[in-house]
């Protein structure tokens, strides 16, 4: 009798039954632990993907499989309304870790659901303003559910969708505070902002910014939002990048290395402002269900216990000096970018073929547009996975 083959299957499933919209890889995945994952064929791969930014504390973190392990042997979902101890333990180490004005959150289930939370907040900040306003950034991304989408700046994300998102958007240059003055006006409530820009090619913001757009906002009594979807737990080399700047936004949005690898996001804000919204003015049946709960609270303390903070400051740190002593030698490469574990390597050609040959070579990395290679590794890596990561660099910028 002919036996089937398994990864012919899975491959041939995902073609049949899986929407088109996503860049299918050769790859079938079936195991992964810490920085490494392995395929089908039992290649094993350095993944400086993670999960587009997810896999903070690593894969598989076997305290975040206990935590879920135990969640599930109590209760698996709850709605939201019905409190738990899992939530609970969440939301006081959420407001032990963000600036000490936003003391609740809003848990749902992704990055763009964070978003969208926010734009709410503050399309009620002033019920009195008719046609509510944002500025958002030039190169920014924000996630690709309509309210997101409205302040992300590609075009190749909007244009099919124009008929449908807001108009109520205006785009500023990313560091001009000039600007970001030319587009306030009466009905403008919030601005919005990445601290690093991530899928616009890794762009750290400048370092006077920050400070600029707080005090425009007080001015003109008007809601900074910070988006930490990437950026946030660890990554930069801070808990959060608006550390760096000892910013305080007033809405902070969250999700990627929140909880471990399960799905979840935070809208984080201060008591007053949710007060703005009103009960079953915003809801979602998922969020903050009990077991993604468990997982991401326990990552929260594997993150500090394990100084993984400081692991990314160090390992990036080291990385984006070797590659920038690689720029000043390669005429191929750009420029370098980045903060922590969140890099960019900006090329004069495009990447992809560069990416596909470190695949070959064991190891993942990502792009950010059509130049830049971007690497999100976990931030557990190590000296010798980091050595690891320049070699193959220095092998595809010939």
């Amino acid at each position: 009798m002919k036996v089937e083959d398994p990864l012919k299957e899975i491959k041939e499933a995902h073609e049949k039954h899986y929407p088109n919209l996503y860049s299918i890889k050769d790859q079938v995945i079936v195991k992964a632990r810490g920085a490494l994952i392995y395929d089908a064929q039992g290649n094993e791969y350095l993944d400086c993907v993670a999960g587009h930014g997810v896999m903070n504390i690593g894969h598989n973190h076997p305290r975040v499989i206990e935590a879920i392990k135990k969640q599930l042997e109590n209760v698996i979902m709850v709605p939201p309304s019905y409190p738990i101890e899992s939530r609970a333990s969440l939301l006081k180490k959420l407001a032990e870790i963000t600036p000490k004005s936003l003391t609740q959150s809003f848990l749902s289930n992704s990055g763009t659901e964070a978003i969208e939370a926010a734009i709410k907040l503050a399309s009620v900040y002033n019920r009195n303003i008719k046609k509510p306003e944002i500025i958002a950034f030039k190169r920014s991304f924000h996630g690709r559910s309509l309210g997101s989408l409205s302040m992300t700046f590609n075009v190749k994300y909007r244009e099919p969708f124009l008929s449908w998102i807001s108009p109520n958007v205006k785009f500023a240059s990313y560091g001009s505070i000039d600007s970001v003055k030319d587009l306030i006006n009466e009905n403008t409530v919030a601005i919005i902002t990445e601290l690093v820009q991530g899928e616009g090619g890794v762009y750290p913001v400048p370092d006077v910014f920050p400070k600029e757009l707080r005090e425009v906002c007080d001015q003109k009594s008007i809601l900074l939002i910070d988006d930490e979807i990437q950026t946030g737990f660890g990554r930069t080399g801070k808990m959060f990048a608006c550390e760096h700047y000892g910013l305080e936004p007033d809405i902070m949005c969250m999700a990627k290395g929140i909880a471990g690898g399960l799905p979840m996001g935070a809208t984080v804000a201060s008591e007053d402002l949710w007060n703005k919204l009103k009960t079953g003015e915003h809801y979602s049946t998922f969020g903050g269900n009990p077991l993604v709960c468990a997982a991401a609270s326990e990552t929260i303390d594997i993150i500090r216990d394990e100084n993984l903070v400081q692991n990314a400051e160090k390992q990036g740190k080291d990385l984006i000096a070797h590659f920038n002593n690689m720029a000043e030698n390669n005429g191929n490469i750009r420029g370098v970018r980045g903060k922590g574990l969140m890099i960019g390597i900006d090329y004069r050609k495009p990447v992809k073929e560069r990416i596909d040959e470190a695949v070959k070579k064991g190891v993942l990395f990502l792009n950010a547009g059509l130049t830049v290679i971007r690497l999100l590794p976990p931030l557990i890596i190590n000296d010798d996975q980091v050595k690891r990561i320049k070699e193959v660099m220095e092998e595809i910028s010939y």
